[in-house]
């Protein structure tokens, strides 16, 4: 049996001072293993280190020397693809088969949904021959019955496959082993996702109450600490012959004394060993991770007298000679529109068409479904340029959805899902009426999700929103709008109350 072996892996990035991985270990072998972990904590990072697309600081990695990675950006089409469409194998003819890929989707990448993008980057991925598949995020931008499909794409591989997903029914479905990133620490329990997660909030459990207690006998230290620095400042008075007269011998030879036989010194010994503790237990309370607190508010004023905002009935161009038709649509104060529908009937597009047609009277948020490397790049200078306060509310926004907005920053090669959350936290500073999110789960860790979900539940403006998530979609949405096909090179929209 091929096994991937990790072993002293050591790596921080080129503008962090500390490392994200110190010293791992970890075997990883055939079958498919999960890799989780909150946005930022190093998941993309352990898979391009895999993949030798970065360089370790020290460590060393075996049995990736056929490696295929398949990121979850979608920006750019597969170097490999053309030759991949041009291949008229069995397997190839199977894979398109099993994927749905259309071969006039060649030459057509910078038109294709997003979900159209991922189906063709897997097939591609799957079809060369590597020791070791890394899938990122695979299940962004698919609809319910694609999903189901590349689940059973997944599962006909048969050498070490890496998964790095925040879908719980594709975890489920593929894992054999799960590895937990946390606070630096690798976590590896030999079960699918969902049993690893009940062990490991068990875990969790108890180093909280690990962590309790020691915060509790931190304080009594520091209690301790400060009685026996007033007992050696009380010494020194007492030894010192600042005070005594010149001619005070008697006193003086006291003192002397004293001095001699070292109870000057008995205090302040017994309040080095207390400072050494003190300074040991809070070393060790380091290594126990701290849970961010979750949940964020939205504080916009909604300005009633801009709503409802409506587009009229129209139709408008997709995909060659495809069209997507719907009848008026309206927005008011309250509404929850979820916008749901297979991948490239035109959701993303109407979307684009709903923000240039409606007039804005006042400020709102849009987060499309892709930020590309050159916007993320342009929202880091925006952020540098942000005021010191305007800098405290936005990383405390970035830090109650789950992620360490300084570390953040710091950052070279920040995951997507980091940069999804700085814009949506840059976003609220404006405290928006309106926000827009396009497929707002894509590239979000699990906790970052349930944060999300209860704070949009809770929002007070109006909020319009594309999703595959259909627990997201449920539980936030007052009403809905349901794209499908109608008719022949034709796409429709029908509300659902």
């Amino acid at each position: 049996m091929k096994t991937l072996s990790i072993r002293n892996l050591t790596y921080r990035y080129p503008s962090s001072e500390t490392p994200i991985f110190n010293g791992i270990d970890l075997d990883i072998e055939e079958g498919w293993s999960v890799v989780t972990g909150v946005n930022g904590s190093g998941k993309s990072t352990l898979l391009k280190l895999i993949s030798k697309e970065l360089n370790s600081e020290k460590g060393m990695i075996n049995g990736n020397d056929l490696v295929v990675y398949c990121a979850q950006s979608t920006e750019f089409a597969p170097e490999e693809l053309e030759e991949f469409m041009s291949t008229y194998t069995k397997e190839a003819f199977k894979l398109r088969d099993l994927l749905g890929v259309d071969d006039a989707w060649l030459g057509a990448w910078d038109v294709l949904s997003h979900g159209e993008r991922k189906r063709l980057q897997l097939a591609v991925a799957l079809s060369a021959e590597s020791d070791v598949l890394m899938v990122d995020e695979p299940t962004n931008h698919l609809d319910q019955k694609s999903q189901a499909i590349v689940i059973e794409a997944l599962k006909s591989f048969k050498g070490i496959g890496i998964l790095v997903s925040h879908d719980r029914t594709l975890l489920d479905a593929l894992s054999q082993q799960t590895i937990m990133i946390k606070a630096g620490e690798v976590l590896k329990y030999r079960s699918k996702f969902s049993l690893a997660q009940e062990a490991y909030g068990q875990t969790l459990s108890h180093k909280k109450k690990v962590r309790s207690e020691q915060e509790h006998e931190l304080k009594k230290l520091g209690r301790r600490v400060q009685l026996e620095r007033e007992k050696v400042s009380l010494a020194k008075q007492r030894f010192s012959k600042k005070n005594v007269g010149r001619f005070d011998s008697a006193e003086k030879e006291k003192i002397n004394g004293a001095i001699f036989t070292g109870k000057d010194k008995k205090d302040g010994q017994i309040l080095q060993s207390s400072m050494t503790k003190q300074r040991q237990l809070s070393e060790k309370m380091g290594t126990v991770a701290k849970e961010y607190a979750t949940g964020i508010s939205f504080e916009g004023e909604v300005s009633k007298h801009h709503f409802p905002l409506s587009v009229e009935k129209s139709c408008i161009p997709l995909f060659e000679s495809t069209e997507l038709c719907f009848p008026r649509l309206s927005i008011d104060v309250g509404d929850k529109v979820g916008i749901s529908g297979e991948n490239g009937v035109g959701k993303s597009s109407f979307i684009n068409y709903f923000v240039e047609k409606v007039d804005f009277q006042h400020e709102y948020l849009y987060i499309p479904q892709e930020i590309t490397d050159n916007e993320a790049e342009k929202l880091f200078e925006d952020v540098g340029d942000l005021n010191s306060e305007e800098k405290g509310e936005l990383f405390t926004l970035v830090q109650r959805l789950g992620s360490d907005a300084k570390a953040l920053l710091q950052s070279s090669v920040p995951s997507p899902g980091e940069v999804r959350k700085l814009l949506i936290a840059r976003g609220l500073l404006q405290h928006p009426s309106l926000i827009i999110l396009d497929e707002p789960t894509n590239h979000m860790d699990l906790d970052s999700i349930v944060s999300l979900e209860a704070s949009l539940q809770a929002y007070k403006g109006v909020l319009v929103f594309i999703t595959h998530d259909k627990t997201f979609l449920e539980n936030i949405s007052t009403k809905q709008w349901v794209f499908e096909k109608s008719e022949k090179e034709r796409y429709s929209v029908q509300e659902v109350l």
